[in-house]
């Protein structure tokens, strides 16, 4: 686990090292999370992903990023990692949906 103070740290992060999960603020200095999400989809769509926040517009995150879910601040332990469980269980189901 690893965490980046801006988008630059958070995207050379993924470059260098890939995750499987990527729980990103959509409120950050130097772009906030679509920055994030750009260069994640760009180079790794397959990688789940969780945005965070406490303005965020729910269906608008999910279609245009694809975001596997959203996690409302301020969240609580059993709420981040029921956002964790949810967000790996739909990338393993993608392949399943797209193969039918």
């Amino acid at each position: 686990m690893n965490t980046a103070a801006n988008p630059i740290q958070a995207i050379e992060a993924l470059y260098e090292l890939g995750y499987d999960l990527v729980l990103t603020d959509w409120h950050m200095p130097g772009g906030g999370g679509r920055v994030v999400l750009d260069a994640l989809l760009a180079r790794y769509p397959e990688t789940a992903r969780i945005v965070h926040s406490s303005q965020i517009e729910p269906g608008d995150t999910l279609q245009r990023y694809r975001a596997h879910a959203l996690l409302a601040k301020p969240a609580s332990d059993s709420e981040i990692l029921g956002a964790i469980d949810t967000a790996l269980r739909r990338v393993a189901l993608e392949p399943v949906r797209r193969a039918s």
